[in-house]
Formats: C-alpha cells, structure tokens, sequence
C-alpha cells in the first residue's frame, strides 16, 4: 500500500502545492490518499449543510450531461475590457479603460487571459504576472469573483474561480487601479487530470474536501457532484482499484473508519480529461 498525498491549493493562499498521484496497475491497486481538507471561509464561500450520506445510493449519468455549476451568492462574469470612442484624434482608435475596484480589475485581467491575446493581458498586468498567467495555458472563460481582502500595504487580492473549478488568486496595486497593469502577482491553481483511475478519484474526494464543485463536476458530472455536496467529507481514505477491460472499479474506504465507503466506476478511455467517473455509489 502506497501513500499518495492529495494536497489543493485554496483560492486566499500565495503558496502553490504538489500533488502526487499513484500509478495505475493492471491488478489491483492499494493506495492512501490523504486529503488536504482545506477551508475555504477565505473564499467567502457559505457554509453548506452536514448529512450522513444514504446507503445505496447509485448516480450514473453520461458525462455528456454534465454542467457547469458557479459559487453560490458569486457574480459570474465573462468581462471584455470597454472601450472609449478613441483619443478624439478622429483616427478612431479604441483604448480600453481600466475598472478602477480590485474586483473588477481582476475580472477584466482574467478575460484578457481567456482571450489568448498578450497583447491584451500586457494592458492588466506587469511583465512577471504577464508571464505567470501565459505559463498556465487558455482557461475556460467564465469566470466568478469569491472575495476580495487586503493584501500587504496598498495592495489588495481577490479570488477567483471558473466553470472548470480552476482557481486564481490576482494581487493588484491599489494605486494604479483605473489605470494600466495593476497586477502584480498571479497564483493559479488549474484542475488536472490524472492518467490512473485511482489518482483520478482522488482527486475527485480532494475537490469535495476543498469545496469545489466545478472540480467536481469536471471529474464526473453535475449529478454526481450533487450526490456528495452538503455531506461530510473524510479526512483520508483507503483506495483500492480493480480493471475489467477498459472500466476500472475504485473502491474507497474514508479514513477515520466509519466516515464512509464508496464505489466509483471510471471509464479508461477518458483518463487524462474530463468526466472519466461515470457512477459513483455510496455503501
């Protein structure tokens, strides 16, 4: 039995974390996955209702039906910079104007990111975050705002999450917003995709853990991600994954003992991307 630590990086946190993920086997395969539990009061996300989970509970769901859900209580947003009727030149050139709140400074960064395009990013961020947000690829687009909080002496940070359950903490210099490039220092926290069945579903129980439900949703779809939101995750588990064919079975025990057991079934062909647990039935 192998240790596989699950560590998430919350939205509210400057530090990245790693994580480790077991290697698949074509027998059996035994791991512990501990999971980092980490709060997201920092999020500003509500506190959500404590249930035991049902015994027997079976949610399949074609993972073609899966949505995307946003924080609840969070603005979501997909913000194109606005632009003003030019420098009254007559040459007709647009400028963008700059939002002059920490929040909507962020959103606008972010939707310069989403878009692709440098250029538009090099008008909402100094060079050294320029470079952090193009290291991490093209996000998904829909973007919400979770809080906002001071961060160090005239600057403030705010945090984000999209419909992929990929996070984002934006640090911006008070005194330039409603100005170019202020922001000064980006953490992004993608979702990825394990290539092992036991991986994969951990780090579907880790996302339940930090309270990321557009995570979860991504892993499995909306349905399954409902089956578990509201109940009490556990603070580790003990994973054992079996493979017929191209479906692996992963059973999980939740650690202490007595705080759950599980049964996903994950379908092989799509690991590595989105929405490979099919079912997921709680014992």
């Amino acid at each position: 039995m192998t240790a596989s630590p699950l560590r998430h990086a919350a939205p509210g946190t400057d530090v990245a974390r790693t994580r480790t993920l077991a290697r698949p086997h074509r027998a059996a395969v035994a791991g512990v996955l501990a999971l980092a539990l980490l709060g997201t009061a920092a999020c500003g996300k509500k506190d959500e209702p404590q249930a035991s989970a049902s015994a027997n509970t079976v949610i399949t769901e074609s993972p073609g039906a899966s949505a995307s859900a946003l924080p609840s209580g969070s603005a979501a947003a997909t913000p194109q910079p606005s632009s003003t009727g030019g420098s009254g030149n007559g040459s007709g050139n647009q400028t963008p104007t700059f939002p002059k709140s920490a929040k909507d400074y962020g959103l606008a960064a972010l939707a310069a990111w989403a878009s692709g395009s440098k250029s538009k990013l090099d008008q909402y961020a100094v060079q050294a975050a320029v470079a952090q947000f193009m290291g991490h690829g093209k996000p998904n687009s829909q973007w919400s705002n979770l809080n906002c909080e001071a961060a160090g002496s005239g600057r403030t940070a705010c945090n984000y999450r999209n419909a992929h359950g990929d996070d984002a903490r934006l640090t911006m210099e008070d005194t330039q917003l409603g100005h170019p490039t202020a922001t000064v220092d980006v953490f992004l926290n993608r979702t990825q995709y394990p290539t092992d069945a036991a991986g994969y579903v951990g780090f579907f129980m880790a996302a339940w853990g930090d309270g990321n439900k557009q995570r979860m949703t991504r892993y499995a779809s909306s349905s399954i991600a409902n089956m578990f939101t509201g109940k009490t995750p556990p603070t580790g588990s003990q994973t054992n994954a079996t493979q017929s064919g191209s479906t692996w079975t992963v059973q999980v025990n939740g650690l202490p003992v007595g705080s759950g057991n599980w049964t996903f079934t994950v379908n092989g062909s799509k690991l590595g991307g989105g929405n490979a647990i099919t079912a997921a039935k709680i014992d």
